[in-house]
């Protein structure tokens, strides 16, 4: 059964994409997330230094955009488990396929909480 955010009462706003911020929404959410959280901005940020650029941090808290964003609606991460159980768990093709499907509906409702402007990938710009 699917359930769209519209039925689903998120469990804080989402914040903004800034480290602080997301530091403390990954933390309320999942607490086990947050050393990998932790992990990946160190590295974030010595690629940014290494390379003198600002793309790694960038894609580092829009990454971690996507992960409150899907994460924040307790039925929406609820669905999100179901999914990701029901691709490692299938039994055919077709299973896998419908429940993956899914899934990058899933991303894409969180992407366009992250990125108000994401169209999708299948989305022509116009």
């Amino acid at each position: 059964m699917r359930h769209s955010q519209h039925d689903d009462e998120p469990l804080f706003p989402m914040p903004p994409l800034t480290e602080q911020a997301l530091r403390v929404a990954v933390r309320t959410l999942d607490l086990s997330a947050s050393v990998r959280f932790e992990a990946e901005f160190h590295d974030a940020w010595q690629e940014a230094v290494q390379f003198d650029s600002t793309v790694p941090m960038r894609t580092f808290l829009h990454l971690w955009g996507v992960f409150v964003a899907l994460r924040r609606f307790p039925r929406r991460a609820e669905r999100l488990e179901e999914l990701e159980r029901a691709v490692a768990e299938a039994e055919s093709r077709e299973a896998a396929r419908s429940a993956a499907a899914e899934l990058g509906e899933l991303l894409d409702a969180a992407r366009r909480e992250v990125m108000p402007t994401w169209r999708g990938p299948d989305t022509p710009a116009g």
